[in-house]
């Protein structure tokens, strides 16, 4: 029985994310892994994957064969899943094009429509994403945090209103938290947490 670990934020700690990989069979990272990607050079692409987040850089990071892209189906280590990248970065006026912050942190309105056909074909049992849909960000937040609209958040509303999966898996919000929303079990990983998902044998 192979075993699949989603794996949390990882803010540049890079030495520690290749450490829970390596010891891991499949792993798929949720995002903001950072804005170099020497790492993944150590790590098997077939076996290991990142999503874009936020805090990306997307000069280069499509340069690395672990990326999965900016949506699509994938099967890895048994699981299948639909993934979904990016999201808005609300400290955006503290950082600089280029440096630290990337104007493609988010899908547009077209590639989200393309998603969203995909989607709709495949009904997806499980979604691993950056971001999380608009309805379930105003849970993680406090009570004097409030939701900034934005195209990743609706977009993935959207998704979750045409089909309600199993399991969607994010980080993000940097939280260790568990949400049942109808059907679905929202699951939250805090940075480098990780949660692992059982595959059929290959």
């Amino acid at each position: 029985m192979n075993r699949i670990t989603i794996i949390g934020d990882v803010h540049g700690k890079y030495d520690k994310y290749e450490q829970i990989a390596r010891k891991r069979d499949y792993t798929v990272q949720l995002g903001d892994l950072g804005f170099k990607y020497g790492c993944l050079n150590n790590l098997s692409p077939s076996r290991h994957k990142v999503i874009g987040g936020n805090h990306d850089n997307y000069d280069i990071i499509h340069l690395f064969p672990n990326y999965l892209g900016d949506y699509g189906q994938c099967s890895l280590g048994g699981v299948d899943f639909f993934f979904y990248r990016g999201a808005y970065s609300i400290d955006r006026q503290y950082r600089t094009i280029g440096l630290d912050w990337w104007e493609k942190e988010q899908l547009t309105i077209e590639d989200f429509m393309m998603a969203r056909e995909l989607y709709r074909k495949i009904q997806p049992k499980i979604v691993i994403t950056h971001d999380c849909p608009s309805s379930i960000a105003a849970q993680m937040l406090l009570p004097h945090q409030r939701v900034y609209e934005n195209m990743t958040g609706w977009a993935l509303n959207e998704l979750f209103n045409i089909h309600q999966p199993d399991w969607w898996f994010f980080g993000h919000y940097h939280q260790s938290r568990t949400i049942q929303y109808g059907n679905t079990k929202f699951v939250c990983l805090d940075e480098l947490e990780t949660y692992d998902i059982l595959g059929s044998k290959e």
